[in-house]
Parts: C-alpha cells; sequence; structure tokens
C-alpha cells in the first residue's frame, strides 16, 4: 500500500492548526498554536501580495491569538496576559485603517446588492468613490512605508520568543482550561444580557467580542468534548457573523454622515432607511441566537475541558 506523502503546505497547516490535538502535551499544544498565529501574520505581511488581504488575515490572526491568551489567562498569570494582550492589541491598532476603510466600502456594495432594482444606477456613486478613495490611501501609505510594516513584523518576532517562557502545566489534561473558558462564557452572557436589554452598537459589538472568544476557545479545546466544543463553536461563530454585520452596518451611517457633503440629495435618508430594516432583522437574530448560545450555566459549559 502506496503512503501518502505528507506535502510542505500541509505540514506547515498542521503545525499551525488552531486546535489542540487529541493527547498532546498542553504547554507544547497552546505553545505550538500561539506560534503558529505569529507565523501566519509574520508570512501574510511579509507576502508581498494584496495589501488589503494581508492585513485582513494578520489582524485575524492577532484576534485569535488574543482569544487563546484568555483561555489560559489562568495559567500564565494575569501580569504575562496583561502584556501579551497590549502587544497584539497594539499590533492590529497599528494595521487597523487600511482594513476598516475598505470594511465600509463593502458594506455599502452589500447595502446595494441587496436593495437590487429599488435603487438608480449609480445610487450613492459619489460616497462609494470616496470609500474607495481613502481605503486606497490607507493601502498605499503602507505600501510606501515599509517601516510600518516592518515595525510590526519585529514586534512580532520577539513576541514570538516570549511564548517559549509562559508558564503552562505540562500534560495532556486539558482541565487547566475550565476556568478559562468559564470566564469566557460568562462574560458573553452578561453581554448578551445587556444586549438584550439595550441594542446599541456598543452593546452589540461587546456581545460579537465575546461570541468571537467563544468561538476560538471552542476551536482551540475541541478534541475534550469533540461534538459539543464544536456545536458551541459554531453557533459562537454565526453569532458573531451576525453581529458583525450589524456592526458594520452602523459604521457604514456613521461614514455616511462625516461625507455627506458627497451625497446626493435624499441619498441619506435612503440610506438609513435600507439600514434600518436590514439591522433590524439582524438584530432579531442576534438575540435570539444570543439567548440560545448563552442559556446554559457557566459551569456546566467549563466541564467539557474537564
Amino acid at each position: 500500500m502506496a503512503v501518502r506523502k505528507e506535502t510542505p503546505l500541509a505540514a506547515v497547516a498542521e503545525r499551525r492548526a488552531y486546535r489542540l490535538r487529541a493527547g498532546e502535551d498542553l504547554a507544547e499544544g497552546i505553545r505550538r498554536i500561539a506560534r503558529g498565529q505569529v507565523d501566519l501574520a509574520r508570512d501574510e505581511l511579509q507576502g508581498g501580495g494584496d495589501t488589503g488581504a494581508s492585513v485582513h488575515e494578520a489582524r485575524k490572526a492577532f484576534k485569535r491569538q488574543r482569544a487563546l491568551l484568555r483561555l489560559v489567562r489562568d495559567e500564565i498569570g494575569d501580569d504575562v496576559y496583561r502584556r501579551e494582550n497590549a502587544t497584539y492589541r497594539g499590533l492590529g491598532r497599528a494595521l487597523a485603517g487600511a482594513r476598516d476603510a475598505e470594511v465600509v466600502a463593502e458594506t455599502l456594495d452589500a447595502v446595494v446588492e441587496r436593495a437590487g432594482e429599488e435603487l438608480p444606477d449609480g445610487a450613492f456613486a459619489g460616497l462609494r468613490e470616496a470609500l474607495e478613495g481613502e481605503a486606497k490611501d490607507a493601502h498605499d501609505r503602507l505600501d510606501d512605508d515599509p517601516k510600518v510594516i516592518g515595525r510590526v513584523i519585529a514586534m512580532l518576532e520577539t513576541a514570538r520568543l516570549r511564548i517559549d517562557a509562559w508558564p503552562l502545566p505540562k500534560g495532556d489534561d486539558t482541565a487547566p482550561l475550565a476556568p478559562g473558558l468559564k470566564r469566557i462564557y460568562r462574560r458573553g452572557r452578561r453581554a448578551q444580557r445587556a444586549a438584550d436589554a439595550d441594542t446599541d452598537t456598543e452593546h452589540l459589538h461587546e456581545l460579537r467580542k465575546r461570541a468571537k472568544d467563544l468561538w476560538h476557545a471552542g476551536q482551540v479545546a475541541r478534541p475534550a468534548s469533540p461534538k459539543k466544543l464544536r456545536k458551541l463553536s459554531r453557533r459562537a461563530h454565526d453569532l458573531s457573523d451576525v453581529v458583525g454585520e450589524d456592526h458594520d452596518l452602523a459604521v457604514l451611517l456613521d461614514a455616511a454622515a462625516e461625507r455627506d457633503r458627497v451625497l446626493a440629495p435624499g441619498e441619506r435618508a435612503t440610506l438609513a432607511s435600507l439600514v434600518g430594516a436590514r439591522r433590524a432583522d439582524l438584530q432579531r437574530e442576534a438575540l435570539e441566537g444570543a439567548r440560545r448560545l448563552y442559556s446554559r450555566k457557566p459551569r456546566k459549559v467549563s466541564g467539557l475541558v474537564t
């Protein structure tokens, strides 16, 4: 029987997999995952491809890293957690401008596409041109000043070296992850209750962040309870997507208000109407999903890794 050879790319993907392996030593697994996110972000930023796509992938890696840190916070301690969390938050912010402008333009395109024949040809052309121009300018600034990317990569290399010193327990027992998972879920429950009481943008954005943390925590710890954590992660991911679309629409409205001069007569009101109707649907879906996701007691959820 022929033995299938693993390609170099497959080997890299396996090494960087954002999930503990069954029976893997916990300390080695957490460090492998953490290094994988650093390497992924570095490779994206060094790759020389589309700036927007590279920045987007790097920032997603930083968010996964911060979720991992929250999961192991009780093991690495508050000082290490705060230092590392601040590092990856700062790296994400350093690259934010190039992606944020692009997201607003993409959100406008999605609104126009959804409206279809309700809108005349060329609707919001002035706003789209302004947003696309700002996104291009942000990308050009990164391309023209390699020091920005260079500083981010240098900080990543330093942060990667520190991973070896994270104080993590040895052995294949995943029980040490229980306190972190419990905290992540409990914070999500608080965010769900706050959003249920008041669906303002700030509360919904907090709910999105907490759902993302739960999604990523479930990905990492999945081998401890494969079916249940897979289901939990999927629900958290779905909630994050729904609330994320709502947040992008809120940002689009703010962007339109700030650029009112490029809108044709009546376009701001039309945009507000289209966005308002979509956000109402999204918020209903989000609140229903959040109630289901956070209906359990935190100790029950943390028990999935013990």
